[in-house]
């Protein structure tokens, strides 16, 4: 048995035995919730350790997709949580990325213990390389903490703005400086941390961009990860109530957004270029996603998607695609693994199994997968 069919075999046996923990009442229960069945976003399984939150930050999506403001820590159990994601047939052990923070501030005095305990369980059976983003103060105990958990794990720490900026943006989170400070102390105490800049907020965070880089680089910090502001209608409305200038973000809109739930992304592409600039004048690696930092805390190769490739080449692995099918065969897969060209592997199948094949292949693989279609791929 090959390499990536080993893996799921241990998807298998982790299951089967966290099950026999569990008892079938909690089992049928973590069964039916989403972590066990949908697939992962680009920057890995988004898992949620609670819902809801307190911070208030204007340009936030949670209350636009009907998330409420109190928070309160996710219903699964952490042993559930790690069962869920065992029997999700798109997660693969020690492969799928893990992305902690989506629709709440994990460390949120209500979330805190639950979202540690979430990672150190899904760590510990599924060895799913972690990453973290949040807002919180990373003092010691909690870099201490964060440790234990995924002794390489990814936190971004989140900054959109400074000084009276941040404390209109973001009310009730810490200052952003603050934030920051505690970071590259995070850092030098052998954490893997880099600055989430997002959202950036043209008129706003651009004017600020030099300062921000400035301070991070100050702290000790490596590496930035950008990423532009989403927006609804109601996010332009609380942006518009703190007194940030609409011209600048409206003006790179390639639409306007629909309803509540129709998140539309801003164009930067611009500022992208301006923050990779300056930070090369302060010595800071401008990433250019979430995963990047993902895969470099791990000491990992990825070159999956056009934005890599990321990470450490020496970590990269010829491609064998009868290994490939047989990854496929065991999990259930109806695709063909036609080839390899222009190093990307080539899948054949109906649309839907295509697609399946190609989650598990990019995640145990780290290369680009495509489907063929008429001898051609797409």
């Amino acid at each position: 048995m090959g390499r990536l069919a080993k893996l799921w075999e241990l998807k298998v046996r982790v299951a089967a035995r966290l099950e026999e923990i569990l008892g079938e009442a909690e089992a049928a229960e973590a069964r039916r919730d989403h972590h066990a069945r949908r697939p992962p976003r680009p920057c890995g399984i988004t898992i949620h350790t609670g819902v809801g939150c307190s911070m208030g930050c204007v340009y936030c999506y949670v209350p636009d997709m009907g998330f409420p403001m109190k928070p309160r820590p996710y219903h699964l159990s952490p042993l559930q949580m790690a069962y869920a994601l065992a029997v999700n047939p798109y997660v693969l052990p020690r492969a799928t990325l893990a992305a902690y923070g989506s629709v709440t501030e994990p460390f949120l005095p209500e979330t805190r213990d639950l979202a540690l305990r979430y990672i150190e369980e899904v760590y510990k059976w599924l060895g799913l390389p972690s990453q973290v983003s949040t807002k919180a103060l990373l003092d010691e105990g909690l870099v201490r903490a964060l440790a234990r958990t995924d002794p390489r794990i990814s936190v971004l720490v989140s900054v959109s703005s400074l000084g009276e900026w941040s404390r209109r943006l973001e009310p009730s989170a810490p200052p952003a400086e603050e934030r920051i400070r505690a970071a590259g102390e995070a850092a030098r105490a052998g954490l893997s941390v880099a600055l989430f800049l997002r959202p950036i907020i043209p008129g706003v965070t651009d004017r600020q961009l030099e300062e921000i880089v400035s301070l991070a680089a100050e702290a000790g910090l490596r590496y930035v990860v950008p990423g532009m502001l989403r927006v609804t209608p109601g996010i332009l409305r609380r942006l518009e109530a703190v007194g940030a200038p609409l011209s600048p973000i409206l003006e790179r809109l390639p639409r306007r957004p629909r309803d509540s739930r129709d998140q539309v992304p801003l164009r930067g592409s611009d500022i992208k270029a301006r923050l990779s600039k300056i930070a090369g004048e302060y010595g800071v690696e401008v990433l250019p996603a979430a995963c990047s930092h993902n895969i470099i805390a791990h000491g990992e190769y990825c070159r999956a998607c056009r934005l890599g490739p990321c990470g450490d080449p020496s970590r990269g692995s010829p491609v064998d695609p009868s290994d490939a099918q047989e990854l496929l065969d065991v999990a259930g897969v109806k695709a063909r693994v036609a080839g390899v060209k222009d190093s990307t592997l080539l899948v054949e199948g109906e649309t839907r199994e295509v697609r399946r094949a190609r989650i598990l292949l990019e995640a145990a693989l780290r290369i680009p997968v495509a489907p063929l279609r008429r001898g051609r791929a797409y």
